[in-house]
């Protein structure tokens, strides 16, 4: 017995020193964020916190979103002209807090340029001693249960408390976030329009912690086929699907950078979309750009691969159009803020939102 405890031990130690390197903490945040303490059963214990921008308070009833009356709150945002206002859930990585992570990754920055809302799930030291999200855990990645339920929960109180556009509910997330990120993608699609991973793994590569540390080192070889099937088993949902975004460093030594190819086999197989559709649109800044598009020309899966990039979501601090984040600990200034061309992917840019591709018919519930 002895022998087997000291081996647990030596392996959840491994596991914290592996896990820790996935993502660092992040500087404090200028912005504080709201702290909302009751938003459902919460069976995954984690923590809720959200950002509603200042182009979105009362005095901009043209952007504005209203705030639900009640629990000794008043009303002090305006109501949109039409259909709400998109939500987007930003997902941490290890090591690493809300407040922290929205303002590294840019998020808050682009709330703010923009006008959307911001939710922040936060992991409690209390599930992982390395603040990750359990994306590998089947208690915490499968449809109504654990953290995936708590976040989904976190969602319905922003919708009870805001106009949000119900077709225009986007997720997105660092390493073991991003992990999460598809997890919640597969376990609720009817929810989410769109799901954006960076350093990210494939929704049921691991069942477990080995499993979860071989995927990170590298994927199972499956088929197309193979790995869509776990998304559609998640659900009973039949489409459509969300709209995915992948990134992904080419020298990632933490997440092998083989698992965006893999996400990549998943959702294209999931949208139906045969390897002949992939399109290869140029480059980015140097940074290989791969588009896969339905039946209507539209892109419904894209590919970036950063070339020369580490574990991290690389930001391009400034303030120009096109920059945005903070530089840090897993957050390297590579010239381009994934953050931004994930919201425009997502056509959150008012002013470079031609059609609605992104946009899809209201959920009717889970």
């Amino acid at each position: 017995m002895d022998t087997y405890v000291r081996a647990r031990k030596k392996h959840r130690l491994l596991l914290i020193v592996v896990l820790s390197a996935i993502t660092g903490c992040s500087q404090p945040s200028g912005v504080q964020l709201e702290h909302v303490r009751r938003f459902g059963s919460n069976p995954g214990d984690l923590r809720m916190f959200r950002y509603v921008p200042r182009s979105l308070v009362a005095g901009a009833p043209e952007k504005g979103v209203r705030r639900a009356v009640g629990r000794g709150e008043s009303a002090g945002i305006a109501e949109p002209s039409v259909g709400g206002v998109p939500l987007v859930v930003a997902l941490h990585g290890c090591m690493q807090d809300a407040q922290g992570f929205g303002e590294d990754s840019g998020w808050i920055e682009l709330a703010d340029r923009w006008g959307f809302l911001l939710l922040l799930p936060e992991q409690r030291r209390g599930n992982s001693l390395t603040l990750c999200f359990n994306w590998y855990s089947p208690d915490d990645n499968r449809r109504d249960r654990g953290e995936v339920l708590s976040i989904l929960q976190m969602v319905e109180r922003m919708r009870q408390d805001y106009s949000v556009d119900p077709r225009r509910i986007y997720v997105t997330g660092i390493s073991a976030g991003a992990a999460m990120t598809l997890a919640l993608a597969a376990a609720y699609p009817e929810v989410f329009a769109g799901a954006a991973p960076v350093a990210g793994i494939a929704f049921g590569c691991a069942d477990g912690l080995l499993s979860a540390l071989g995927c990170m080192r590298e994927p199972p070889d499956k088929t197309p086929a193979e790995w869509g099937a776990a998304v559609r088993s998640a659900s009973s949902h039949k489409g459509p699907w969300p709209r995915i975004s992948v990134w992904q460093g080419d020298a990632d030594s933490t997440v092998n950078p083989a698992n965006e190819e893999a996400i990549l086999r998943q959702w294209t197989n999931v949208h139906g979309i045969e390897d002949a559709a992939k399109q290869v649109d140029g480059e980015t800044r140097g940074d290989l750009h791969t588009v896969f598009r339905g039946s209507k020309g539209q892109t419904l899966v894209e590919g970036h691969r950063i070339k020369g990039m580490g574990h991290g979501l690389p930001v391009d601090p400034g303030s120009a159009e096109n920059q945005c984040g903070k530089v840090g600990m897993f957050f390297p200034d590579v010239d381009i803020c994934s953050s931004i061309y994930i919201a425009r992917f997502w056509e959150l840019d008012p002013d470079v939102r031609p059609k609605s591709t992104s946009q899809r018919e209201p959920s009717t519930g889970h």
